[in-house]
């Protein structure tokens, strides 16, 4: 019970966060929106229909969708927190509009919808429609969230350049604010770590591998493989870092052996002993 509260009052905090930045944000200043709420504000410009309608029409391909692939329970909340989005649109108009210069808005829309869909998302939960589909992509795929919604809120964005009264400048504008809000979405999902898988192949193997158990606490395995030129048997150190430790394991190996070969890789989740997934 204690965790369902929880989860209703974020998705109510994120929707007011996410209503006022639009609302009392984004339009007060001449910026276009990401999401399915963008699509319907650049379709009612074109022609007057009822925002809710058209947002409701945009909601139903993607709830049956959502339902064969989710479940029920996914989209429950999506669509609570798409109710509560829709309400208090009306309720945020009764606070004053943030009416500052260009650059401020920007800044304070882009960090306010990051905060506003990185709290519910951090969840395990979507916190609307378009959410189920980077759940799904993030995975199935491995795409982070914040990457989806900056490629497709890009997309909604650039195609209300149509609209006469929208200038190129508003759409820039409106694009940096989407990158901002990309990049606090992941933020407050994944966190500022961030892990890395490390390969070293070098003939000072033992010596690494001691360091990384030791000096590092983490574990490390031990690939044979063949190289390709000389047809060597090499062995390969295959190790789990975090950012910070992915820094002095670099420093480390190029100073004891500089011909050594290491490539990086970002992970994008790690569950196990030492790491929060």
């Amino acid at each position: 019970m204690k965790k369902i509260i929880k989860i209703i009052a974020t998705l109510f905090l994120g929707a007011l966060i996410g209503a006022y930045a639009l609302n009392n944000v984004l339009l007060p200043n001449n910026l276009i929106s990401g999401g399915l709420g963008g699509i319907a504000t650049v379709i009612t410009m074109w022609y007057p229909l009822n925002i809710q309608f058209v947002l409701a029409i945009l909601c139903l391909p993607i709830a049956i969708w959502a339902y064969i692939t989710f479940g029920i329970k996914q989209i429950v909340y999506a669509f609570t927190c798409f109710a509560f989005f829709t309400v208090l649109l009306g309720v945020v108009k009764l606070l004053p509009a943030l009416e500052v210069d260009v650059v401020l808005a920007v800044l304070a829309s882009g960090i306010l919808f990051g905060i506003s869909g990185g709290i519910v998302l951090r969840l395990g939960v979507a916190n609307g429609p378009e959410a189920l589909v980077g759940l799904y992509l993030k995975n199935k795929h491995g795409i982070s969230i914040g990457v989806f919604f900056t490629i497709l809120n890009t997309i909604i964005v650039s195609s209300s350049l149509l609209i006469p009264d929208i200038t190129l400048n508003n759409i820039l504008y409106s694009m940096v604010a989407i990158y901002i809000s990309g990049k606090v979405t992941d933020i407050i999902v994944a966190g500022f770590r961030r892990d890395y898988e490390v390969t070293i192949i070098s003939d000072k193997h033992e010596a690494i591998t001691a360091f990384i158990h030791g000096d590092l606490q983490r574990g490390a395995t031990i690939i044979k493989g063949l190289g390709t030129y000389n047809h060597q048997e090499k062995l390969l150190v295959k190790t789990l870092v975090s950012n910070s430790e992915l820094v002095i394991l670099k420093e480390y190996v190029r100073n004891l052996d500089p011909s050594c070969f290491m490539y990086i890789n970002e992970s994008i989740g790690v569950v196990g002993n030492g790491f929060v997934g």
